[in-house]
């Protein structure tokens, strides 16, 4: 198989990694670029207590299995017993070398010289992809207050009171202007 072009690598990143049988070893999180061909050759494959173990993987051999999974075709324990390598740093041609005779793939010296450090870069997880170039402008943001009529029906509830009077003093006996209870 051939390692998979930057786009779908990206597309790979987060997803979920399982062995031959289905077992699921971590997530893919990183890779390493090839130093001269800036191809996805390898994937850091973060597993472990909050993912601090970090096993590299082919991804020369890794192939969707479902929306949100990629297989490889070793076992776990093969894929965790991978030579560690510094995330921060690229790949020497040694380790390069180590790893892949770890996963039995056919090594290749040709154009690696360790003068020049060559290898694989690692890549980080921000890719920088900008639209074409555009001349430099200043913006400014101006707020502007619009006023808009609308007539429109709507329906009003109100309370109304009202007041209404009772004469006092109509029963028999009571004389006009008496206060009924001081009867």
């Amino acid at each position: 198989m051939a390692a998979p072009d930057i786009d779908t690598a990206l597309e790979w990143q987060g997803r979920a990694v399982l062995d031959r049988s289905g077992e699921r070893i971590g997530k893919l999180d990183e890779f390493f670029l090839d130093a001269e061909t800036d191809v996805p050759a390898w994937g850091a494959v973060t597993s472990g207590l909050f993912g601090r173990r970090r096993s590299l993987v082919p991804l020369s051999e890794a192939e969707p299995a479902g929306e949100d999974e990629l297989r490889v075709p070793f076992d776990k324990e093969h894929v965790l017993a991978a030579p560690q390598a510094d995330p921060d740093v690229e790949l020497s041609p040694e380790e390069e070398e180590t790893l892949y005779r770890h996963y039995d793939l056919g090594y290749s010296t040709e154009g690696a010289e360790e003068d020049e450090g060559g290898g694989m870069v690692r890549s980080e997880e921000e890719v920088d992809v900008r639209p074409e170039a555009r001349p430099r402008e200043r913006v400014r943001l101006k707020k502007y207050v619009v006023t808009e009529h609308v007539t429109k029906t709507v329906p009003v509830r109100r309370e109304k009171l009202a007041v209404e009077r009772e004469p006092v003093g109509d029963e028999p006996g009571d004389e006009p202007g008496q206060d009924p209870q001081s009867r």
